[in-house]
């Protein structure tokens, strides 16, 4: 992780106190390994006693006097090493922290960064200038916080279209309230298959809950639908049950294994991510359809069937009518129809070849995210501060350290 600054006056007696001070604050933190900065430099020097090299940090403490001052600038300046990773010309100078390797990758760094970005910001506030921070897992943590905030916002919106859709429907409160309560339990499902296997909420697999919804309602639509065509015929709420598993289940079953597959194919493509989402995916299909099927006529065969004329909205309203358009134009001009599916395709398919292949660390993050700012400041003042991590597997134990591998 790194902390940066840019000021003319960093060298200023007053000003560099501050930002030693903030260095060896976070040097103290609980799970910080070390800090590097203007602020916190290191010297080796010669033990003659011990025969070996020691590092011996400068300043030593805050600095008292402008010869002080002088004396560090002329080590930073004079030392090529320190050019361009804790300072460079511009008057930018970077800190960078090292987190214990233990909880780099764990729930217990949050807080740590907390407290980092809490002693920035006072810095910020007692020298006024700005600060900047930035860094792998600074970003992952702000990465992780937005897809927990998106997968609630996702989740919400789902389900409140589809309760629209349903009251859009069958304006019955029931006729909404249990079929979301089906699908509500299929993505309590779709959570724990993630869990049970060991997967973590991405910003992929965060999709999955409300992908359960949009797939699971539909199912409840035509159950609910057939079941009130048939309730038409006789009023009898037993034979249309049963009628109508019988005709929906095996139409809802192509339906559902069709898009189970479809993403079950997603976990052949070798993309660790790809994998987890398309087999989690397939599976909670499955079992929200299975529970469609088999919940919704449980429910509603406790329920009062719905009167007659509560139904006569499906075939007098809006729906029902542009339904009716649409399949005036199937019947009558197919050609339009035809050549409208291939216009489509063609713009699609030059769509398609155009799509950027290119992946980054912060494509997640929104476009004027002050995380983005920072990155951009490290990048022009240091050249980037983001890793680039290259694994050799040599199919031998040590193979690495072999000598003609090391040449």
């Amino acid at each position: 992780m790194v902390v940066g600054i840019q000021s003319p006056d960093i060298f200023k007696k007053e000003i560099y106190n501050q930002w030693v001070q903030l260095s060896n604050d976070i040097q103290k933190l609980k799970g910080i390994k070390a800090v590097l900065s203007s602020g916190r430099i290191f010297q080796l020097e010669k033990d003659t006693v011990e025969q070996k090299f020691v590092l011996k940090a400068i300043p030593g403490g805050l600095i008292k006097s402008d010869a002080e001052m002088d004396s560090i600038k002329s080590i930073l300046f004079n030392t090529p090493f320190f050019e361009g990773l804790v300072y460079n010309k511009q008057n930018a100078t970077l800190m960078a922290i090292t987190f214990d390797a233990k909880i780099l990758n764990t729930a217990q760094r949050n807080p740590i960064l907390k407290e980092i970005e809490a002693k920035a910001k006072a810095f910020q506030e007692k020298t006024k200038i700005q600060v900047h921070i930035s860094g792998l897992p600074y970003i992952r943590t702000a990465v992780s916080k937005l897809v927990s905030n998106e997968f609630v916002l996702f989740l919400g919106l789902s389900i409140l279209v589809s309760a629209l859709i349903l009251l859009i429907f069958f304006k019955k409160f029931y006729a909404v309230f249990f079929p979301i309560l089906v699908v509500i339990m299929g993505v309590i499902w779709s959570i724990g298959t993630l869990v049970l296997f060991g997967f973590e909420l991405t910003i992929l697999t965060g999709l999955i809950p409300p992908l359960i919804v949009i797939i699971g309602i539909p199912n409840s639509i035509l159950l609910l639908n057939k079941y009130q065509n048939e309730l038409r015929k006789d009023g009898d709420k037993q034979r249309a049950l049963s009628v109508t598993i019988e005709r929906i289940a095996i139409t809802t079953l192509i339906a559902n294994i069709t898009a189970a597959i479809g993403f079950g194919v997603l976990y052949f493509t070798g993309s660790e991510l790809l994998m987890q989402f398309g087999s989690v995916a397939s599976i909670n299909v499955m079992i929200t359809w299975l529970m469609c099927l088999c919940l919704i006529p449980i429910i509603f065969s406790y329920l009062p069937a719905p009167k007659l004329k509560a139904q006569t909205h499906v075939e007098e309203g809006f729906l029902h009518k542009l339904l009716v358009k649409t399949d005036k134009l199937v019947q009558q001009k197919s050609n339009l129809v035809y050549l409208g599916t291939i216009v489509i395709s063609i713009i699609a398919f030059i769509g398609v070849m155009k799509i950027n292949v290119n992946g980054y660390v912060v494509d997640d993050l929104p476009k004027n995210s002050e995380i983005l700012t920072d990155l951009k400041f490290f990048e022009k003042n240091f050249e980037g501060i983001l890793p680039l991590e290259v694994s050799v597997d040599t199919k031998k134990k040590n193979g690495v350290f072999n000598l003609t591998n090391l040449k």
